[in-house]
């Protein structure tokens, strides 16, 4: 009886010894996250782009997130900024898809096919990673004509900079980090509350005027405005955006502006919109709210540059 109890002592220890062993190797192939990232810590992101593309460096100035295009910098767009980071905030894997080199080919996370990512704070690197490639698929076991209405299964194949295995995880980080840089740039030329607005300055080659509101009449140099094409106005200029970037125009710091329109209104820093003459003789435009981005389209100068006759009834 006693040799019995020993026998099954010693076979309670090897189950656990085992148990134990079995755990600790599966923390090292199938880990909780893959990456997880402080996002109020990060100031700088740089993504190598695929086969070899250029680097895409990111840094936090100032709370406003800036970006290196043609050795200047401009504004990035932080929504765009904010989507991924909340991407990998906390990745989670869903599969174990490869765990030696020779399989990073398939799933595109080598050095010159995948998208590499570095995520740092100061110069603490808080997260280094490859995203190779993307695939969909769909729900098995529905009915083909219901194929549109399916929820369609995104995975992204992610590897850590320093380590030979590969993850399958939700989403498409591809597509997300590996695109044109120009959808990286902050496309804003004004952005605010047109009710706290209270005063407009508008100034042109050969006249100026002023849209004052005046208990909660709008006038345009003392003569009263048509409410409604006021309220139209500020409501289309209050999300003006442009996608048409000037890399091109040569500026002088100094040069003084051809069109201009100031904001001014409650709990706000003024916004300026400034049209300024290039090198070439065209009107470029900047905004006071977007450092570094010029834009070149008329849409910006008929949206914007209106004349008092276009508040009058």
């Amino acid at each position: 009886m006693k040799r019995i109890t020993i026998i099954l002592g010693v076979l309670l220890v090897l189950l656990l010894v085992i148990k134990l062993k079995d755990r600790k190797q599966g923390d090292r192939s199938f880990k909780e996250f893959i990456v997880e990232v402080d996002t109020a810590k990060v100031d700088n992101i740089k993504i190598h782009m695929k086969s070899g593309g250029d680097i895409l460096e990111l840094t936090k100035e100032n709370a406003a997130w800036m970006m290196k295009i043609d050795g200047k910098k401009v504004q990035a767009d932080e929504g765009t900024i904010y989507d991924l980071l909340s991407q990998v905030h906390q990745l989670k894997p869903k599969q174990v898809v490869a765990t030696s080199k020779d399989k990073w080919a398939t799933y595109e996370v080598g050095d010159s096919l995948g998208s590499r990512v570095e995520i740092r704070s100061g110069k603490k690197n808080l997260a280094d990673f490859v995203i190779g490639k993307f695939s969909y698929s769909q729900p098995q076991g529905q009915n083909p004509q219901m194929q549109q209405r399916q929820n369609i299964i995104m995975t992204s194949y992610v590897r850590n900079s320093d380590e030979d295995h590969v993850f399958a995880v939700d989403g498409y980080l591809s597509m997300m980090f590996n695109r044109d840089s120009k959808s990286f740039r902050n496309n804003t030329l004004i952005s605010g509350n047109p009710k706290s607005w209270n005063k407009l300055v508008y100034t042109y080659p050969d006249s100026s005027f002023t849209l004052v509101k005046q208990n909660e009449k709008w006038m345009a140099d003392g003569i009263l405005a048509d409410s409604a094409k006021v309220a139209t106005y500020l409501s289309q200029i209050s999300k003006l955006s442009n996608t048409e970037f000037d890399d091109e125009s040569i500026m002088n710091d100094k040069q003084k502006s051809t069109y201009s329109v100031r904001i001014e209104g409650d709990n706000f820093k003024p916004i300026e919109i400034n049209g300024l003459q290039n090198n070439m003789g065209e009107i470029v435009y900047k905004s006071s709210q977007n450092k570094g981005n010029l834009f070149k389209s008329d849409n910006i100068k008929d949206a914007l540059f209106v004349n008092k006759e276009h508040f009058m009834n």
